[in-house]
């Protein structure tokens, strides 16, 4: 099974959205974008495996929220064990 890790950022610096108690709506808002992302994630990369090493891919999104704009950038990191799966697992991420 494929491993999702989402770290989250405020106006570029990185936070625990457990403690951003101040502003429940954007704790609301970054909760919610990141059970969308690992479910979108999980299901385009639910047959991704890599046969030879018996490995799922790992991937690390990052969500940037900007107070200024209002605009959320993700960013998206993929640890493979080798060539092969990383040019399967974003051929699945694409589509």
């Amino acid at each position: 099974m494929v491993e999702i890790d989402i770290q989250y950022e405020i106006d570029d610096q990185p936070v625990n959205v457990d403690e951003l108690e101040e502003d429940y709506e954007l704790t609301e808002t970054l909760l919610h974008t990141g059970e969308q992302i690992r479910q979108q994630v999980t299901h385009k990369l639910v047959d991704v495996h890599c046969d030879e090493h018996d490995r799922d891919p790992r991937v690390v999104v990052t969500a940037t929220y900007s107070r200024e704009t209002g605009q959320m950038e993700l960013s998206y990191h993929l640890d493979t064990c080798c060539q092969m799966l990383l040019l399967r697992a974003v051929q699945a991420l694409n589509h």
